[in-house]
């Protein structure tokens, strides 16, 4: 997300991230949902994340309110890009302060980088009743 993004495009961001993403390519398989200001992630072969999140200039700041006990009331600074329906994200240490200077390679086993697809499985449901 470049700095010098306006608050215009990133209300248009917020509107087009809504909803289930489904990875396909990163170092495991995760999903993402995105309803309005909160978040939960899980790696399907392990922990789930939850919490609320907002969009800067210089990314996405997500603070996770459930999880790992070591994560818990951190604030993870990531990157993200949306592109044609993809989305490609890579979240900072929780409670580092540090945001990613750039999206590594995916299967970079320093740090973690997904690309994620809508789940349109999900999408098919319609709403809850």
């Amino acid at each position: 997300m470049p700095a010098t993004s306006s608050p215009t495009r990133l209300r248009t961001d917020w509107e087009l991230l809504q909803g289930a993403w489904r990875s396909v390519a990163g170092p495991c398989e995760a999903r993402l949902l995105i309803a309005g200001d909160h978040f939960s992630f899980e790696f399907l072969d392990g922990d789930i994340y939850m919490g609320t999140f907002v969009l800067t200039p210089e990314g996405m700041d997500m603070h996770i309110l459930a999880g790992p006990a070591e994560h818990r009331g951190k604030t993870a600074l990531c990157l993200y890009r949306l592109e044609g329906g993809v989305l490609q994200w890579s979240p900072g240490r929780p409670g580092s302060q540090r945001r990613p200077s750039r999206f590594p390679e995916v299967d970079d086993p320093r740090s973690l980088s997904f690309v994620f697809r809508r789940d349109r499985r999900l999408a098919r449901r319609g709403p809850l009743r």
